[in-house]
């Protein structure tokens, strides 16, 4: 049996250690254990822990996008396609990188100066999910879709924030319900 590159298991420690189990700040030497890894070859690879965070964040955001885009592809009507962040959220956490809260939210928590490229992934997040969240708002809110996305995007950081208090599957149903309660007085 192979065992996988070390960058990889480097990426699938960091995401375990840092986003799953613990948070951003646990230290270094707790990611190499997990990867079975040492310390010349997390920094050959990433530079640094703030570089392994970024990468590993770059992939969540890729996978994640994926996953939302699935969803979206799906939906059949505009209200939908706003329902498909919170879909899309069940899948991933399912399918994919499950975590306790917000990956993104808990590493621009716990690094106060972040380096130029762990800020453009973090803006890269936020600026997704707000885009995605008044595109799909236009069809139902019209002259007020920027509203809508902006309480869309509050309830869907409240689920996030959620998720560390309560099981994820709570979270997210809470989250969804309290979405369509803010799409339907849109469309009243």
């Amino acid at each position: 049996m192979r065992t996988a590159p070390v960058r990889d298991r480097l990426l699938d420690a960091a995401d375990e250690v840092l986003f799953m189990d613990g948070s951003v700040s646990t230290p270094v030497d707790a990611i190499l254990r997990r990867a079975g890894a040492s310390p010349p070859s997390l920094y050959s690879h990433f530079g640094n822990k703030e570089g392994l965070i970024t990468a590993a964040l770059q992939r969540r955001l890729r996978v994640w996008t994926e996953v939302w885009d699935e969803q979206i592809a799906r939906a059949r009507t505009d209200r939908d396609r706003l329902l498909a962040l919170w879909t899309a959220l069940r899948v991933y956490q399912r399918d994919h990188l499950t975590e306790r809260w917000c990956a993104f939210s808990g590493a621009a928590a716990a690094v106060p100066h972040p380096s130029e490229a762990l800020t453009a992934v973090l803006t890269e997040e936020t600026q997704l999910l707000r885009t995605r969240l008044l595109e799909y708002s236009r069809p139902i809110a019209g002259h007020r879709a920027k509203s809508l996305a902006s309480a869309l995007f509050i309830a869907y950081t409240g689920t996030m924030a959620t998720m560390l208090r309560e099981d994820y599957r709570t979270a997210i149903d809470e989250g969804e319900a309290t979405a369509k309660t803010l799409i339907a007085g849109y469309l009243s």
